[in-house]
């Protein structure tokens, strides 16, 4: 199995007063890399609080979360974010463009801040947006965009440091439905001729028609409602070897000790 994200009996709650209000109670999820999965729900279900647990902002108080092999309880804080440079793409609902920055200096200034050193990262930038349709306003301020190019230069951003897992949390709130259209094109386009893996949260009717897995949140539960196979990428799609994709929890503390009787 080619999984890259697994969540095993994962609860979560927040302290309200007194009282402990349960978001999640032993919820189970597999994600393969060929997949583009929506979650869905009514606005305070949960789905946002489901994506900062995939990203490492929250831990589950039970159960484990495993990303390409990796367990987020095991990543220390300090390297939390160097996991998220490598590994995810993350575009929230406010897109968070430096307003006196243009297009192009807000990915040059995101790929800095990630320390995403390669030689062709210029020209993996300008291929992007070409890809996104947004190649015209590499010199053009925030300000000058409307709100689908915004979003398009806030997965631009995401997608620059060459991630594994793009993560989307409600790409098409705040667009109308013209622009809502055109992102889900995109996305689906980016999803069919890249080795990405896709997770977005989202009620656009739109993504359920291009969605692999849809999953419904809402009452503590997160609950598969459809699959679509025929949905998944083409076989001519060539993944990027992640070397720690298939390591169980136990291969890790037998590789920790080794290390610790070498030393």
């Amino acid at each position: 199995m080619d999984r890259i994200l697994r969540i095993k009996d994962v609860s979560k709650k927040f302290q309200l007063f007194w009282e402990d209000v349960v978001i999640f109670d032993k919820i189970n999820i597999e994600i393969e890399r060929n997949e583009l999965v929506l979650f869905y729900g009514p606005s305070g279900s949960g789905k946002t609080t489901l994506l900062n647990l995939i990203t490492g902002l929250l831990l589950p108080e039970e159960g484990e979360i495993q990303i390409a092999g990796l367990y987020l309880d095991l990543i220390p804080d300090k390297d939390k974010a160097d996991f998220r440079s490598n590994y995810l793409g993350i575009v929230f609902q406010e897109n968070n463009l430096v307003s006196t920055l243009t297009v192009t200096e807000n990915i040059i200034l995101f790929q800095e801040l990630c320390e995403y050193e390669v030689e062709n990262k210029k020209e993996r930038m300008e291929e992007l947006l070409e890809k996104l349709g947004i190649d015209h306003r590499k010199d053009s301020f925030p300000t000058q965009l409307s709100g689908g190019e915004k979003k398009r230069v806030a997965i631009a951003r995401a997608l620059s440091t060459n991630p594994h897992i793009l993560i989307l949390d409600e790409p098409t709130g705040n667009l109308d439905r013209e622009s809502a259209d055109e992102l889900c094109n995109i996305v689906e386009e980016l999803f069919q001729t890249t080795d990405i893996t896709i997770i977005v949260s989202s009620h656009d009717q739109k993504m359920k028609e291009i969605a692999t897995k849809i999953y419904k949140v809402g009452s503590k539960n997160v609950q598969l409602e459809e699959e679509y196979p025929e949905r998944k990428k083409g076989e001519n799609i060539e993944y990027r070897n992640i070397a720690t994709l298939e390591r169980e929890k136990e291969d890790i503390f037998v590789e920790e000790e080794m290390l610790l009787e070498e030393e």
